[in-house]
């Protein structure tokens, strides 16, 4: 296998536990796979000193780092994450849902956040 299809799988690979870990957000599976992704992005062996030299045995392990960095940096902040979650529509989605509930209230609602108001006729 050349360097460009080990390349491309690389890519593919990370790329799919990308869109694992962000389906996994908010749930505190995902939050937990997230966090070790985050602990193992950096090598706990003197590689925070700028001047450490890389020492045999160490160039896998600093690649698995960088692996997991590289991985961990693709992930969508948690801010993003957050602006595109979309509940439901309807009251029975909603964390406190109002005492009344009438269809502008409901087409309001399946259109939000739309600028325009909802058309009823």
């Amino acid at each position: 296998m050349n360097q460009e299809a080990i390349e491309g799988r690389l890519l593919a690979h990370r790329r799919i536990l990308q869109l694992i870990v962000g389906e996994l957000a908010g749930s505190s599976a995902g939050e937990r796979l997230e966090s070790l992704l985050r602990e193992r992005s950096m090598l706990q062996d003197g590689q925070e000193d700028p001047g450490a030299v890389e020492t045999a045995g160490t160039g896998i392990e600093l690649a698995v780092a960088e692996e997991f960095r590289r991985i961990v940096d693709g992930l969508p902040s948690a801010t993003a994450r957050a602006a595109t979650a979309v509940r439901p529509a309807g009251p029975e989605s909603m964390q406190e849902p109002p005492q009344e509930w009438d269809e502008v209230d409901e087409a309001s609602d399946e259109s939000f956040p739309a600028s325009d108001p909802p058309a009823l006729g």
